[in-house]
């Protein structure tokens, strides 16, 4: 029994390891702008990767040693089915499967970047970036999925997914209400195009249309909760998991309590009942008014297509949902006209007199509307529905009429991003079946533009894998989403709303460039496996087998296919790893021989061990970047030249990949050192448009002709629609020209001011096309400037000249 207890011990300790990690990457993704700028990401992933390098080591040597001490399979994870025969079995089978998917598919993109950082990418800073990120992903992904298939570790997987949403929602009302500082929490605007108010909420990922979609996915998350529980209330217990869903653990205590019967202990039923309820209604109003707050249209839209998709699938919680969603919908409602008009901007202490309000309000009105339409049948129950449905017909008139003139009128940013789209397709088409590197948009746009727009983004995540790994990453990429979707379908249907929403909002926006949506993306799965694992714990079991021991009872492990012994007293029991072919005895009370090392033990320790290696290799990569950006900042804050130029240095020899360090610092060198140090940054950013302009000034200022007109063609090949490049080239190739006339070398000041004619003829050419375009889509104002018509009439007079 010690063994046992020892198993335990050390199966919870696991957990706890993994739940504080998992804590960990959910508060640095709310504090750190949703994972979105990588520079302000390396000393998280560091601190991150050397504590999963830890955690690693652990298990390898920690449990490792007591598995060869001859204690039991400490795996970290009970058995969530029985092993049985028919569809059970199959469905298990299909679990495994899908959670392999699920979790190697991360790993596989990692290796994709790893492939073309060490074959030379487009932007090796770039791809640095995305291994890091995917490194923090895939780890992000195990631990997750361990944790919640854990006794005490789906707990904490529960937890913190509420703790995150309530934070970010909460944080930025707060912002609006002036309590709290954000300084970039609301974004403004003059363009009726983008704002119809001028101001839409951003909160802390400062940017309206990722915040709304994060809210639509914790609103979706929580109004299927009640939903559901409202719904089905004989079922609501099994299909929720909801003695471990919500803001805690409180709703689990209020359900036992609200089945005493008698005297004290109905009366504390009843108030427990009331606690789970207000529970699972409390984020419903501050998730609704945030989303309506941003003023996402594509956030509204997706959140309600996946609402529509699945109430299509489960038509029975279409009652239940409008009478739960109808009161924080309305409030909400009445919230944003009244923010809308102030400009989200309120004095503290009315702000919050009115939210607090508002919410108490939302509330109160949603759980009577709940409870009324449970309770409630024939006329009464469909009057309670009709009101219900006459909260949500209001709420959403009274949001559209505030927004209609964007709703129905031309729309300048869906137009260009599909201008965006077209620009991307043929950049792919370059290399289509691999891609080109991380970041390969951010780095490769002003070349591929088509119109002189300004977006670094792609507004599609699609597109944005097909660009950085082709083909392959981005089928291994929808292999992931199938899987998670089949493995929430199968085991709960209620977190298909916010998965999709997560799926379709991509399509139209640069969500996968914030770390929060992977997040999200795999914490979702980890809440069905801690719901499905609850379900089957919490299941009732036959009165006739509650008589028998069974002789053979054994579960399985879902991210392992570990089958181990269900009852540890039984003499003959016994458990089997499929994945390692040995049988071992589980019965503590009886001795037995360790068995022997198989190659497959040794396989998966050498897996171990690789994988405790690459988090030691990615927090040493992490750690350097942070010291190059950390030293990169100092010399941007430095006025000395020269302690500016000895931080440079120092930062370039941290990260020798960063194209602006290593421009910045060029700038504060001499003529042969600045171009021997900006084409050693060309190896690894080869067709970064700033590296090439830089190399252009230099030679510019030179006695080389030739040399300037290559790495100026170079630049502007790289970056057409820049009109200061322009005009500087053909001021430069004028210079140069009055430069060779001045030293008596005519022939070539003529070869100058005939290079300098033709790219003023180049220039006006794309000036002229530009301009029967229209001013659509012209952000960067591309256009014949006075400058160029003074250089053309110079050019003029010093052909005459000679």
């Amino acid at each position: 029994m010690w063994r046992f207890k020892k198993d335990r011990s050390l199966e919870s300790l696991t957990a706890y390891i993994c739940g504080a990690l998992v804590i960990a990457a959910g508060v640095g993704a709310c504090l750190l702008r949703g994972l979105f700028f990588t520079e302000e990401m390396y000393p998280f992933l560091t601190l991150w990767f050397v504590l999963c390098c830890t955690c690693s080591l652990y298990y390898l040597v920690g449990v490792g040693a007591w598995r060869k001490s001859g204690g039991g399979a400490v795996s970290g994870i009970t058995g969530v089915n029985g092993v049985s025969e028919g569809s059970e079995g199959s469905e298990v089978s299909g679990e495994n499967k899908a959670l392999r998917i699920l979790l190697s598919v991360p790993l596989i993109i990692l290796s994709l970047y790893v492939i073309h950082w060490l074959r030379g990418p487009l932007s090796s800073q770039g791809t640095m970036n995305e291994m890091l990120r995917w490194g923090l992903y895939a780890s992000f992904a195990i631990l997750v999925c361990f944790c919640a298939v854990n006794r005490v570790g789906r707990r904490i997987v529960n937890v913190t997914w509420s703790m995150a949403g309530m934070f970010l929602s909460m944080s930025a009302l707060l912002a609006v209400c002036g309590v709290v500082k954000l300084p970039f929490a609301v974004a403004y605007s003059n363009s009726s195009e983008v704002s119809a108010t001028g101001v839409r909420l951003a909160g802390l990922m400062e940017y309206p249309n990722a915040f709304g979609a994060v809210m639509a996915v914790f609103l979706l998350e929580r109004l299927f909760v009640v939903a559901v529980y409202y719904g089905e209330p004989k079922k609501s217990v099994n299909m929720l998991g909801a003695r471990s869903v919500g803001l805690g653990m409180e709703c689990a205590e209020a359900e036992r309590r609200s089945k005493g019967a008698g005297g004290v202990e109905a009366e504390q039923g009843k108030a427990g009942s009331t606690t789970a309820a207000l529970l699972r209604l409390l984020p419903l109003f501050p998730y609704t008014a945030a989303l309506l707050l941003s003023e996402s249209r594509g956030a509204w839209l997706t959140a309600a297509c996946a609402c529509a998709a699945v109430l299509l699938w489960k038509r029975q919680l279409i009652a239940p949902l409008l009478a739960a969603g109808a009161a924080p919908v309305a409030v909400a409602a009445l919230l944003y006209r009244q923010l809308a008009r102030a400009g989200l901007a309120v004095e503290p202490v009315p702000g919050l007199l009115l939210l607090a309000g508002l919410w108490a309000g939302a509330l109160l009105a949603g759980l009577w509307l709940c409870r009324r339409q449970r309770s409630a049948a024939g006329t009464a129950r469909a009057a309670m529905l009709a009101l219900a449905a006459a909260g949500w017909t209001a709420a959403g008139i009274a949001v559209l009429l505030h927004v209609r003139e964007r709703i129905t009128g031309p729309s300048s940013t869906v137009s260009a991003r599909g201008l965006f789209y077209r620009d991307a397709w043929r950049l792919a088409a370059e290399a289509p079946w691999l891609g080109r590197g991380g970041e390969t948009w951010r780095h490769a746009y002003l070349a591929a533009q088509s119109r002189p727009y300004v977006g670094s983004q792609v507004h599609n995540g699609y597109l944005d894998i097909l660009l950085n790994l082709g083909f392959v990453g981005l089928a291994a990429i929808l292999l992931m989403l199938l899987a998670t979707g089949w493995l929430l379908a199968t085991k709960s249907p209620r977190l298909l709303p916010p998965f999709l929403v997560i799926v379709l909002h991509s399509v139209v926006d640069f969500d996968w460039s914030y770390g929060l949506f992977w997040l999200l993306l795999f914490w979702l799965p980890a809440l069905a496996l801690a719901e499905d694992k609850q379900k089957h714990q919490s299941a009732p079991t036959h009165p006739q087998s509650e008589t028998k021991l069974p002789i053979q009872s054994t579960s399985t492990n879902p991210l392992t296919n570990v089958t181990t012994q269900a009852n540890p007293l039984i003499a003959q029991s016994t458990s089997t790893n499929p994945l390692t072919n040995v049988t071992t005895p589980t019965n503590p009370l009886i001795a037995y021989p360790t068995p022997k090392k198989s190659p497959q033990i040794r396989l998966r320790q050498l897996i171990g061990t690789t994988v405790c290696c690459f988090s030691l290799l990615l927090g040493v990569l992490s750690f350097h970047a942070a010291q190059g950006e950390k030293f990169y900042r100092q010399a941007i804050m430095s006025v000395d030249p020269s302690v500016k130029v000895e931080l440079l240095q120092q930062s370039l020899g941290w990260n020798p990949r960063s194209p602006r360090t290593a421009i910045a610092l060029s700038r504060l060198l001499s003529g042969e050192q600045s171009v021997s140090l900006l084409r050693q940054s060309l190896l690894y950013s080869p067709e970064n448009a700033s590296l090439s302009w830089e190399l252009a000034e230099r030679w510019m200022s030179s006695d080389h002709p030739g040399a300037a007109l290559y790495w100026i063609g170079q630049s502007l090949r790289l970056d057409k629609y820049n009109n200061a490049k322009w005009v500087k080239a053909i001021e430069g190739m004028l210079l140069m020209g009055q430069k060779k006339l001045a030293e008596g070398n005519p022939k070539e000041g003529l070869v100058c001011v005939a290079s300098g004619n033709e790219l003023l003829l180049e220039y006006r050419r794309l000036a002229e096309e530009e301009a029967n375009k229209g001013g659509q889509h012209n952000d960067r104002e591309f256009q014949m400037t006075e400058e160029a018509d003074d250089l053309s009439r110079r050019l003029s007079m010093l052909a005459l000249r000679f």
